[in-house]
């Protein structure tokens, strides 16, 4: 069985292998070692496994080490370590978790679930706000 994350060694990798992506990549910028980051991890591989992907349009899920690739980290406007992102045909959604906007209380498990949800949902993203028909 394939590893759960490709890791992306390079911002050329970043460039060759999300940007020209169709459908849905997950993204997590993570520090080596770190325990959170560790946990996040964990936490995606649990409530998105694999064997999912394809369900849920999923083409790849990648990482990569921010302390190896300040630049890419940079360029993708990552303040807090880790960050869970994900694109849809190369453009990402606003919708990421880390801990900057965790929900007092929330557990790194429980604001992974909030992204995995939208990430499983994103085609439906939308339908049950507002429409003008309510005005």
């Amino acid at each position: 069985m394939a590893p759960y994350f490709t890791t992306i060694t390079s911002k050329a990798d970043y460039t060759s292998l999300i940007l020209p992506a169709t459908g849905k990549v997950i993204l997590v910028a993570f520090w080596a070692g770190d325990s959170t980051s560790e946990t996040l991890m964990s936490a995606l591989k649990n409530l998105m496994p694999r064997k999912d992907f394809a369900q849920n349009g999923i083409a790849e899920a990648y990482c990569f080490d921010v302390y190896a690739l300040p630049e890419l980290a940079t360029e993708l406007d990552v303040t807090f370590v880790p960050t869970l992102m994900w694109f849809t045909d190369a453009v990402m959604d606003a919708m990421v978790w880390h801990q900057g906007v965790m929900v007092r209380g929330e557990s790194v498990e429980k604001g992974v679930g909030r992204v995995v949800e939208r990430i499983k949902g994103s085609n439906e993203v939308g339908l049950e706000e507002d429409s003008d028909d309510d005005w």
